[in-house]
């Protein structure tokens, strides 16, 4: 809706990427505000605004989506926000959420929060909708597949175009977990035919490890890995670990951890005098952590990772290739000095270590490059990927891996753990426990506000007019 200001010009209600796109050409530096708001149409003083209020409408661009020109919040926004993350996380699992679902969730967090003027309506579930880009769709195909498109897609494709723009290809970086039974042999072997095939139990003692690099591949950062035991046995005497290591009781991802590592992260750009945008999918364990100076953190779309996510078009893939071989290897060593095999915390750290010095550069910006992190267009043929990079190992004899199984069994060897968790569900009891400490920052920010002000000394009207 167009509104009339004092010269009698209507002024047009923009979207939010027309002010994204502004924000992001002021920051470039390139030319004035006086000549980008002469570009653009507008004045200057409404691209003040804008720039005033910038951090809110960058957020509001990943938030509300780019074509939304109002970021007003409705009158349950606490409510709304536990909705959003509970349907987030439930279509995440591929779960099927009809309006009738989203509307008695919505009274049952409306109970949780003790709020006692809402009931869901279909009208209110019609403008819950609109307000956060949701429609009523069939399900179709796979579940893990992905439909280009989307407006969720859509968006994303405008979203990762302004990203590109405004951060060079160094330093835009994704980090992604993946789960590994460390311990884990292959379950198939040769074997004569009159003799019957048999073993001892698959071993799933796993482990998580998140993975992070750049888009040009020439920063791989220290991998991150999480255990169950906070201090395993074999880590006695050693001073240092060849990966960053921290744990909880089920060696998944918290929100807790991925913060620290946020903080680590933020706190070693700072020495490096660096600043980087960091894409991340939105699970449950990657909160929108905002206190951050050198990072901004960038989320995918819901259900979308599988086509989006750089890690999960072959990096991961080929850290776990190598990450195998070095397990087969240490058996057949085993085998030969006539030893029981094992593989610790200890060997895992350094298997994984080693495998991720075997992952390159170009396969790093390849799998970013078919994410769609490209400002080229695909029209010129492009180096075609491996994965399964040159390795030290790969001159073992090749007799030695086929009597292990290793060959024939190598991709359903690497993919067993593929969808292994890597962070734990997010129940209602914790949706409703972050929007309640949300509640209690405000409040408390409030109560300094507050504060400040009674601490102000009051002023006479005579101190004003002569002020």
């Amino acid at each position: 809706m167009s509104a009339t200001g004092k010269t009698g010009v209507k002024r047009k209600a923009q979207t939010i990427e027309f002010k994204y796109q502004a924000i992001l050409e002021v920051e470039k530096g390139n030319r004035s505000q006086t000549q980008i708001a002469k570009d653009l149409g507008i004045s200057t003083s409404t691209l003040g605004t804008w720039l005033s209020k910038k951090e809110t409408i960058k957020q509001g661009f990943f938030d509300y989506g780019p074509k939304r020109k109002s970021m007003k919040t409705c009158k349950w926004d606490e409510l709304e926000t536990a909705l959003l993350k509970w349907f987030s996380n439930a279509r995440d699992q591929g779960a099927i959420v009809s309006g009738h679902i989203l509307m008695q969730k919505a009274d049952q967090f409306a109970e949780s929060l003790g709020i006692q003027d809402f009931q869901a309506k279909a009208g209110w579930l019609s403008r819950f909708k609109d307000r956060h880009n949701i429609s009523f769709r069939s399900v179709c195909g796979e579940a893990k597949s992905v439909d280009t498109n989307t407006d969720a897609m859509k968006q994303w494709e405008g979203s990762l175009s302004a990203l590109l723009e405004k951060y060079d290809p160094e330093c835009i970086y994704n980090a992604d977990e993946t789960g590994i039974f460390y311990k884990m042999l292959p379950d198939k072997t040769l074997e004569f035919k009159n003799v019957d095939c048999s073993g001892g139990k698959r071993s799933k003692e796993r482990l998580t490890v998140l993975v992070c690099a750049n888009m040009t591949g020439t920063d791989k950062l220290p991998l991150f890995v999480i255990g169950k035991s906070a201090k395993p046995r074999c880590f006695k005497n050693k001073q240092t670990l060849l990966t960053k290591y921290s744990s909880n009781a089920k060696a998944w991802m918290t929100s807790e951890i991925f913060i620290a590592w946020l903080k680590d992260l933020d706190a070693a750009l700072n020495k490096r005098r660096r600043n980087i945008a960091l894409v991340v999918d939105n699970c449950p364990a990657h909160p929108n952590f905002k206190k951050l100076e050198h990072i901004e953190l960038v989320f995918l779309p819901p259900n979308t990772t599988s086509k989006t996510q750089p890690m999960d078009q072959g990096v991961i893939q080929n850290l776990k290739v190598h990450y195998r071989k070095r397990v087969v290897i240490r058996q057949v060593a085993a085998i030969e000095n006539k030893e029981e095999f094992t593989i610790n915390v200890l060997d895992a750290l350094r298997f994984l270590q080693q495998s991720w010095e075997c992952v390159t550069s170009t396969t790093i910006s390849n799998c970013y490059r078919h994410a769609g992190f490209s400002t080229e267009r695909l029209e010129t043929p492009q180096e075609a990927e491996t994965l399964d990079d040159e390795d030290e190992l790969d001159d073992i004899p090749l007799a030695k891996l086929v009597t292990m199984g290793y060959r024939d069994t190598l991709s359903d060897f690497i993919q067993f753990s593929e969808d292994l968790p890597t962070s734990e569900a997010l129940t209602d009891d914790a949706i409703v426990s972050s929007v309640i400490e949300c509640r209690q920052e405000v409040d408390a920010d409030a109560d300094e506000d507050d504060d400040d002000v009674s601490n102000t000394p009051t002023r006479t009207v005579d101190d004003a007019m002569q002020a």
